[in-house]
Formats: structure tokens, sequence, C-alpha cells
């Protein structure tokens, strides 16, 4: 009997009524080979106890099985939305917008095109001219849509928190999160842990949530929103494996909203965004795709007291496919990034030249993709950060197919009493083969010192604010596999990254 059948058979003998209304399962669970290892290797997740193994299918079910205070397994059983409403029915922006506030507050007035209107001082003038002349402005009263204009950037928090309560799911301690098959999904949802420990998250496609409200920050196409498909917040133990990471269901590019006089309007914010003093995770065999800033590990200059000495992060084992930049970008803690496999796509022209860095024409049209989703970097080296790379193969297309000048990116160095150290074991007794860009043996030492001296040069980076060295580095104990080539890890990435039956 497969395993399709076998389900189908077990289906109704395998749930029944738990806690609050929630079901148990002792069903067929999917075959996950993994175990936990490096820095997040001593978390266990969820009981095994089929009295707290319960499996979920729509937001009400999961953000009550989340909610639990005890030791447990979830499953989840197809795709959940996380704006699907306790009614069955799914929320829009509009719905956030019109229950917002109590009933008839002035909240649920806002609009987001009039939200970047108002942040246009060209057309504030204009209106406000109308206004003193006691004119209309575009057939509306120009002082009443003088004031509309003045609440929209204040009314904006307000719809935000509304959406939030919506799309967000918290997670408590001890807790498995896992997928029951390959079709399972959380779709718009932002996990969110905070000060939570022992948790793993297995085998879901999650999908971030496309926020109605974000906030410029540069035009055309810069924004800040609000939501990842995974936050974490002064969490511990945390293990992340046979994920998907994106931005719709079907894994594509979204592309922006356009709204005048251009703005080029990015709904995603991170996939995978950790900080806070959070500590000992690993992030593995997952896939990343078609997102432009995918995973931030440390967060600013004003968290270091919180992030220094935590902040330990093993990464293995993942496939970046066209991920823009971000693969990760780590700050102030200690992270291995080891075995992964970088699918992109380069049209600029490279940062500066080496001996690995080689231009050529492209054999077919450039990307057209939106702004935010052109590459920028690999691996980004900031703030005293500790980084440990080994055995990655890098795949590229594009213009540039051959330019490894963007594998690093500086940002924030500016401390040599205390540098960020980056460790590029690379042949010899500690990795048996360099890391490869098209196939092609690469020197990592190399590149990353043309880095170092072109942020150097260019007044981003202090001397000697980022140091290449292995003194005090060790190799992560209990990894899944050892590598004796380029071509080994390739195959290991795409037969074990993402989603299993």
């Amino acid at each position: 009997m497969n395993y399709a059948m076998c389900y189908a058979f077990l289906g109704v003998l395998a749930v029944i009524q738990g806690v609050n209304g929630l079901r148990t399962y002792n069903g067929p669970v999917p075959n996950l080979q993994h175990s936990p290892f490096g820095w997040g290797g001593q978390s266990t997740g969820g009981s095994l106890n089929k009295s707290a193994t319960y499996i979920v299918s729509n937001s009400t079910e999961l953000r009550e099985a989340l909610a639990l205070p005890f030791t447990k397994t979830i499953y989840v059983d197809g795709v959940i939305h996380g704006n699907q409403l306790d009614n069955g029915s799914f929320a829009t922006c509009e719905t956030f917008i019109a229950t917002s506030g109590s009933p008839g507050s002035a909240v649920r007035q806002f609009d987001f095109n009039l939200y970047i209107f108002s942040l246009n001082s060209t057309y504030l003038s204009l209106v406000t001219a109308a206004a003193a002349a006691n004119e209309t402005f575009e057939g509306r009263n120009a002082t009443e849509y003088r004031a509309l204009l003045g609440h929209q950037n204040g009314w904006r928090p307000v719809v935000a928190a509304t959406m939030k309560a919506q799309v967000g799911f918290k997670l408590t301690n001890n807790t498995s999160l896992i997928g029951l098959n390959e079709g399972a999904a959380l779709n718009g949802i932002n996990l969110y842990l905070s000060s939570v420990n022992n948790v793993w998250i297995r085998n879901l496609k999650l999908v971030s949530p496309k926020d109605c409200f974000p906030a410029p920050e540069t035009f055309p196409s810069s924004w800040n929103a609000l939501y990842d498909a995974v936050g974490i917040v002064t969490a511990s133990n945390v293990w992340v494996d046979n994920c998907e990471l994106q931005d719709q269901l079907s894994g594509e590019w979204v592309e922006p909203d356009v709204i005048p006089p251009g703005w080029q309007v990015d709904r995603f914010d991170g996939l995978f965004d950790c900080e806070d003093g959070t500590d000992n995770v690993t992030f593995s065999h997952n896939i990343v795709r078609n997102h432009h800033k995918s995973l931030l590990l440390g967060g600013g200059t004003k968290e270091a007291d919180r992030d220094l000495g935590r902040m330990h992060f093993t990464i293995f084992g993942n496939h970046f496919d066209n991920s823009a930049s971000r693969n990760p970008l780590m700050r102030f803690g200690t992270f291995e990034v080891f075995a992964n496999l970088y699918k992109s796509r380069n049209d600029k022209a490279p940062l500066f030249t080496s001996s690995s860095s080689l231009r050529r024409q492209a054999d077919e049209p450039g990307a057209d993709v939106p702004l935010d989703a052109l590459f920028q970097y690999h691996l980004g080296i900031y703030n005293q950060s500790t980084v440990h790379v080994q055995d990655n193969v890098f795949i590229q297309g594009g213009a540039v197919a051959n330019d490894t000048s963007r594998i690093f990116t500086l940002s924030e160095d500016t401390l040599p009493q205390r540098p960020a150290r980056l460790c590029l074991t690379q042949g010899g007794e500690t990795a048996a083969f360099p890391s490869t860009m098209n196939g092609e043996p690469i020197n990592l030492a190399d590149i990353a010192q043309g880095t170092i001296d072109y942020f150097v040069a260019k007044g981003s980076a202090a001397e000697g604010a980022v140091l290449l060295t292995c003194d005090g580095f060790e190799v992560a104990s209990g990894l899944p596999r050892q590598f004796s080539s380029a071509e080994e890890v390739a195959q290991y990435v795409r037969a074990e990254a993402g989603q299993t039956h």
C-alpha cells in the first residue's frame, strides 16, 4: 500500500477530539531523515506522545494549537491561509481597514494611495494652496482633503496592527510544527518566536505575508514591510529543516504594485530574520526562493549588547535559488555557512576585478525583474561577526556570469579594535576541495580580500575591521555529511533540500 492510500485508510481512525476541540493525530507521518545538528543540535522539539500530537488544517486550529502551553507536535495538513477568518472567509486589505478601531472610527478612512500622496511634499503644497484659495482639488473640497491627507500617516500603524493580529502566529516553548506532506503550507503567515526555547519547524512551505501597508524608504523601490515568514527574537534551540521559504505558493517573483508617480511597492520583508540575542539555531536543507532580502541574522548596532556572545547559527545544505541578498547577512554572532548551493543571475558589472572575476556577454537578454529582485550579494559580513565558510557551491548566469565580486559584502565594519573575522577553509586538512563558481574552482580568500580592499577604499569599512583568519575557529561537530567535491555538495543539496513526502 502506498503512502497516499495508507493515509486515506488510516485518516478516519487517526483523528479524534483533543484539547479545546483540536484534533489529536496518530496517523502516518512524513519520512523525515534528518536529525538536529550544528548549533541547534541540542533542540528536541515537541512531544512524541500521541495525546499531545495534533493535526491542523485552518488558521483557527493552528492558532489554538500553537498557544497550548505544554510540549506538543503539530502537523499541518494542506494549505493554511493567514488571512482566513474564524468564519471561514478571507480578509483583504480593505477588511483590515474596515475592522480597525470601533464602528464609525475615522481611521477607517485610511487609503494606502492617499498615504503615499501624503508623503509627497510637492503634492501637499498644491493641495494646501488650493485650500488657502478656497478652491477644489481634483474634484474634492481642498480643505477637507488636506485634513484627510494629514491623518494618513497616523492611521497607518493602526490598520497595520489589525493586519498583524490576523497574520501573526506566535509559537510557544517545546513545539514541533511539521508539514504532513509536500502540499503542506503556511500561506501569508508570519511565524513569530519571541523568548521561547526548543522549537522545530519542518517540511513546510513558508510563504511570507504580503504587507498591505508598508512604508516607503527611498524612491522608487525601497520599502519597509513588516512581516517575515519566520521572525525570531530572543529565542534559543531552534531547528528549521526541509522547508521552502518564498513570497507566494508558486514560488515565483511577486511583481510590485506601481503607484504614481512611479513607486514600485515592495510588500515583502525578510524570510528568516533573527535578532535580540537569539541563540543556537540550525537552518538546514531549506530552499530559499525568489526573494530579495532573505536571512537577516543579527539586529542593528543598538542591539549589539543583546547579540554579542550569543547568536550561534549553522547554515547547512540549503539551496538559495535566486535570492537577491542576505544569504545570510550576519551581525555580531558566530556563524557556520557550510555546503550550501547558491544559484543566481548577475547582470551587473564587477565591483572589482580579480583572477576569479571574469566578464562575458550574456547568452540571453537580461532578466526582466523588479528592481528589488536584482542580485546584490550572497554573504554579508557585518559588525563584529565571526563567520566560517566552507564547501559552498555557486552557480551564476546572466551578463556577468563568472563575476565573483558579489559573493561577499561588508557593512558597518568600522571598529578595528573589535573586528569581524572571516575563516575560509578550502582544501588542506579541514576541507577536501575549494568552493566553485560555475564548476570552476575559486579562491575565496582572494575574493574576500578584494571585497575588503574595495569597501575600505570606498570608505564604508575601516582598515583592519575585517580579518581573514581561522584562529580559534572549529569545524562544527555532528554535521550530517562530509563532502569530497563540489559535485557531491550540489547533488546532496538538490536531493535533500525542500519538502519531502
